[in-house]
């Protein structure tokens, strides 16, 4: 008897990485608000070092909200979550290092 193998439980993986994005995009936010408010008597994006910092975080925001859309919808069928899972992490990797990337462009230019 070949009977398909059980789905793998994700939901102990979809846990730390919502709470790591939340805790991560809080962070980016706080930092864009406080880099948008500074009261310096010009625009804030102002140099091509402050467009290519603003436009590395807002890319950053807009992927993890992706993950985040992705790792919350529970509509897919337990087959295909696995695999859908493994996109979803590479998503995240890609989000934290272009996160992690724009601050450092921040600190640096």
């Amino acid at each position: 008897m070949s009977s398909e193998p059980k789905p793998r439980d994700i939901a102990p993986l979809r846990q730390p990485m919502v709470t790591s994005i939340g805790i991560i995009m809080g962070f980016i936010l706080n930092f864009l608000a406080s880099w948008a408010t500074e009261d310096e008597g010009r625009a804030t994006v102002f140099t091509n070092a402050d467009r290519a910092v603003a436009f590395t975080l807002l890319l950053s925001i807009a992927l993890m909200c992706i993950v985040l859309f992705r790792l919350l919808d529970i509509r897919q069928p337990d087959h295909v979550q696995v695999a859908r899972y493994f996109t979803t992490y590479r998503l995240y990797v890609a989000a934290i290092v272009i996160a992690v990337s724009g601050v450092g462009l921040a600190l640096f230019l």
